[in-house]
């Protein structure tokens, strides 16, 4: 069976204590587990996180909580701090800041591992403001849906026509990555315990890279619709206006 494992930080760097902002009296952490609540193909929800404040907000809820140590350097290494206590075989990493993941999309993720051994969501980008946002990571996919690279820059790069002409010429040529990642247990140990940080991980800010460095194959599902993390001010806004309505 599956577990999903909710990496939730309190401290943030583009939006302060981003996670315990309320939207309609509920923080966006709690929006976000109770989401995973839905999602049918998994044993149990836990969030990981390094503060009692969030601990607090699971009381007397089915989500359950493991205070973990402050120190940890990434979610991927949060999720694999509580993982290696578990017996479960399928881990799925949601970020606290995803609280729009369609659950349906989800359970794909947690499906796809079973001839994956790592699993994660895109979503095709139109607007020319995303792609060429260092805030949105983009996805390069082969033609059996595997990542060839992620990158914050604007990729592919469009050589001989412009962004708009792109969108007609090729069928959904620019992938948004949403934040989401299914493990078989066995890889994500490696990921957290084996393997240092690698290079362009290091340059670019995204640790998926390592797995890619490392010659892990990811999947990439195209999701049902778009998602939004939260990580600046404007997101957090958007996120209040679709929530109320």
């Amino acid at each position: 069976m599956a577990v999903i494992i909710i990496p939730a930080r309190k401290g943030s760097t583009r939006l302060k204590n981003k996670l315990l902002l309320p939207v309609k009296g509920k923080p966006v952490i709690k929006w976000t587990a109770e989401n995973c609540l839905k999602v049918k193909n998994v044993s149990r929800v836990i969030v990981a996180t390094d503060s009692e404040e969030i601990v607090q907000i699971f009381e007397g809820s089915p989500v359950e909580t493991v205070l973990t140590p402050s120190d940890l350097k990434s979610g991927s290494d949060r999720v694999a701090y509580v993982a290696k206590q578990l017996n479960e075989e399928k881990i799925i990493n949601v970020q606290g800041d995803e609280p729009l993941l369609d659950p349906l999309d989800i359970e794909k993720v947690v499906d796809h591992l079973n001839s994956s051994d790592v699993t994660t969501l895109c979503y095709p980008i139109t607007e020319e403001d995303d792609y060429i946002n260092p805030n949105v990571v983009k996805v390069v996919v082969d033609s059996k849906g595997y990542a060839l690279y992620f990158s914050r820059s604007p990729v592919p790069f469009y050589r001989d026509v412009d962004f708009s002409q792109m969108l007609k010429k090729f069928d959904s040529p620019v992938k948004k990555h949403i934040g989401i990642y299914g493990f078989k247990k066995d890889v994500l140990m490696d990921f957290a315990y084996r393997l240092e940080p690698s290079v362009y991980e290091q340059i670019e800010k995204l640790e998926q890279l390592r797995l890619l460095e490392n010659g892990y194959r990811i999947k990439v599902i195209q999701a049902s619709k778009d998602s939004l993390g939260i990580d600046t001010k404007e997101d957090f806004e958007r996120f209040c206006q679709i929530v109320e309505g």
